[in-house]
């Protein structure tokens, strides 16, 4: 039965204050963020890291289904987007910057409980790309890496040489040039009412300066020629109908990457956005037992 995208929100608004002194971005900005469920009862945890264009509360119908499931969920907006579209991106490293904050401060806040980063899109190239410095300096290392519809390359019938050469040129001699997005939210989701949600959602951005769409090609160059291993289980999940991500990319990033443990599936059905399609529920079943599984393995080996 198709699921019900239900995009009211129902996740607790929270604050993150930075706490790491090398951080590029200021110790005094705070990173708005979202979650779901409660801390002191759940199972485990899952930080979500939305994708190009997206926010925090795009992960509503995901956060929500988690929760009934007794995961609790923190979802954060990066620089440059939702509530931080005002904030200036200069360097990919701030991205990073942000992820390492999210995941301290869920570590902080479950506690030694089991936590997988979840990455949606352009999050799961940053997943990826940290996942090797999360959990460092004392801290507890991530259970596992979720990557939804990774965005290791665009579709190159979507962002095409014609558009990537001209990001490039503009981010070169005109850096604060605005660039659209070449696909539109009838390309992210096949459910209309989505769509519709999408367009009318105020913290949305599909205009996005060259300088961050030039480190957004070096994020993904970075991890297409260098991560080449991960220290924890990993789970790629792909969408069948996809004009966004080159999935034949996709699949040869996950390939080659080495992994204690490896699965991936596609929905056929799908389109690019997992957490706004009608197969919602099954990917939610999918992804909760595979964490229940890796959570078990993990304590037998403790």
């Amino acid at each position: 039965m198709p699921s019900d995208i239900n995009l009211t929100p129902t996740g607790s608004l929270i604050e993150i204050v930075p706490q790491s002194h090398g951080s590029t971005q200021g110790t005094s900005q705070a990173i708005p963020g979202r979650t779901w469920g409660t801390a002191s009862e759940c199972r485990a945890a899952a930080l979500l890291v939305h994708g190009l264009g997206a926010h925090s509360g795009w992960y509503e119908a995901l956060g929500r289904r988690l929760r009934v499931k007794r995961f609790f969920s923190l979802a954060y907006d990066q620089v440059g987007f939702g509530k931080r579209r005002n904030q200036t991106l200069m360097m990919k490293q701030q991205w990073l910057d942000d992820i390492k904050e999210a995941y301290d401060h869920l570590r902080n806040t479950v506690g030694d409980k089991p936590i997988f980063v979840m990455g949606n899109s352009m999050g799961a190239l940053l997943a990826l790309k940290a996942s090797g410095k999360l959990g460092q300096a004392g801290s507890e290392a991530p259970a596992g890496l979720v990557l939804f519809s990774p965005g290791f390359d665009g579709h190159p019938q979507t962002f095409k040489f014609s558009y990537r050469a001209r990001a490039i040129y503009k981010a070169l001699f005109d850096p604060d040039a605005e660039l659209a997005l070449p696909y539109t939210f009838d390309d992210i989701t096949r459910e209309e009412t989505v769509r519709n949600w999408l367009a009318n959602d105020p913290d949305q951005r599909t205009v996005l300066p060259a300088r961050m769409l030039l480190e957004l090609l070096k994020l993904s160059q970075e991890v297409k020629t260098s991560v080449k291993k991960v220290n924890c289980p990993v789970l790629m999940l792909t969408a069948g109908q996809e004009k966004i991500v080159d999935n034949q990319v996709n699949e040869q990033v996950f390939e080659r990457l080495s992994a204690p443990k490896k699965n991936s599936h596609r929905f056929e059905a799908a389109w690019h956005d997992l957490m706004f399609d009608p197969l919602l529920d099954e990917v939610v079943e999918m992804v909760s037992a595979w964490m229940i599984e890796v959570a078990k393995e993990r304590q037998a080996v403790g």
